[in-house]
């Protein structure tokens, strides 16, 4: 098996990079025959794709990819002129990569870590030939400290945005889209409520109410029509700035009801000396730190703290990882996704009305309860996340598409 891998959009912390890293290597020990190239600069020079043309591959891989926008010299689309399925591995909400995704390349498939990402792509981009959910992996630090020497404060690993900024990339746009963020922003406020539907639920329902109609086709032309806009898919990519803030605001709320019961938290990630919670004595601020930094801060504390506003039924890879090294994440993942993972024995949900109740609690258990979930965690982590167990899925997808190719 050959798979190209190529690398053309860096995410926060360089965390792209990684995942990529760590995929590569998994499919070298299985054996597959890797390629990779790396345009991830701000300058990116994707010349050595033309090498590229004609060749054939079992599989092309990129992570929230800047692949399908490129053309040859004659126009066509490069990922049509390379022979092979291209997957587009969407780690966040797709809303996001709309302008990516839309391009009907003749072999187009993706990847989602949330079954409600999954079910978006499905639908707003049917020329897609299969979406496939696969979560990333959780890495395990190269020292792992005793759980009882551990520092026991609370961890929270985020950035932070200043709402100034956000605001003046909201009034930088058009009238029409400036007008549907405002319109929509404050009735969107349902998907961050305690029982959480989906973005594009919450907007579709909105926006049945303004036309009048629940057919698609009529809410596909009120778009048109009053945003100027093609269609529910673009105006969800317009959206984003209404996650940016909201999931500021949650994040906000969640470490500000954490500080004022006095627990020890340490918030680390860029942004933070603006959000006020510098005033808490018991709050300590770091700065953010590279990927491959994170798991050995990880594995040096007892708790971590995961915040997800825009997943609903999906698992990010903060909380495997915090699994991986033996962590106990309090965690307002959804408790659908797995089985599994129950509350109180190998992880701890809250939701934000009940995250002081469920601290409090925490705080009760002896050091050995908490180790025993803490290493329950990891068990699970080792058991179904694992990077050896993330590469063999996505080895299974691509025989899977190999089959149907034939």
């Amino acid at each position: 098996m050959k798979i190209l891998i190529a690398s053309t959009r860096e995410l926060c912390y360089f965390s792209g990079s990684f995942f990529l890293d760590r995929i590569q290597e998994g499919l070298e020990r299985a054996g597959v025959e890797v390629v990779r190239l790396d345009f991830s600069g701000n300058e990116a020079d994707f010349s050595a794709l033309e090498k590229q043309l004609g060749k054939t591959f079992d599989a092309i891989i990129d992570i929230n990819s800047q692949l399908p926008y490129l053309i040859d010299d004659n126009g066509k689309r490069i990922l049509d002129e390379i022979r092979g399925p291209f997957i587009n591995y969407i780690v966040d909400h797709p809303l996001y990569h709309h302008p990516g995704l839309q391009f009907p390349l003749h072999n187009y498939y993706a990847i989602g870590i949330d079954q409600h990402h999954c079910q978006y792509m499905r639908e707003y981009y049917p020329h897609l030939k299969e979406v496939r959910l696969l979560p990333m992996a959780g890495t395990r630090a190269m020292v792992v400290e005793e759980f009882e020497n551990r520092i026991d404060d609370i961890l929270f690993m985020g950035t932070y945005l200043k709402d100034d900024e956000i605001e003046h990339k909201i009034r930088g746009l058009r009238s029409q889209i400036n007008n549907a963020i405002y319109d929509l922003a404050e009735d969107l406020s349902e998907v961050w409520a305690e029982d959480r539907v989906p973005m594009e639920q919450a907007l579709y329902r909105l926006l049945t109410g303004f036309c009048g109609s629940e057919n698609k086709g009529e809410i596909e032309s009120y778009i048109q029509d009053v945003y100027e806009l093609s269609g529910f898919s673009e105006l969800m990519n317009y959206l984003f700035l209404v996650d940016q803030r909201r999931r500021n605001e949650k994040r906000v709320d969640v470490l500000t009801g954490l500080a004022k019961t006095n627990t020890p938290l340490t918030i680390m990630g860029e942004g933070w000396e603006d959000a006020g919670l510098d005033k808490y004595q018991n709050v300590v601020l770091k700065p953010g730190c590279t990927m491959n930094h994170s798991f050995e801060i990880m594995a040096n504390h007892k708790k971590i703290l995961d915040v997800n506003p825009l997943f609903c039924c999906g698992f990010h890879d903060r909380v495997m990882s915090a699994l991986a090294n033996g962590c106990v994440c309090i965690s307002d993942m959804s408790p659908r996704f797995s089985e599994e993972l129950v509350n109180g024995e190998n992880i701890f949900y809250y939701k934000k009305k009940n995250l002081e109740d469920v601290v409090f609690d925490m705080e009760k258990l002896s050091q050995d309860r908490l180790k025993e979930v803490a290493e329950n965690g990891q068990a699970y982590w080792q058991s179904h996340c694992t990077w050896e167990i993330h590469v063999k899925k996505l080895l299974s997808f691509i025989e899977e598409i190999q089959k149907t190719m034939k």
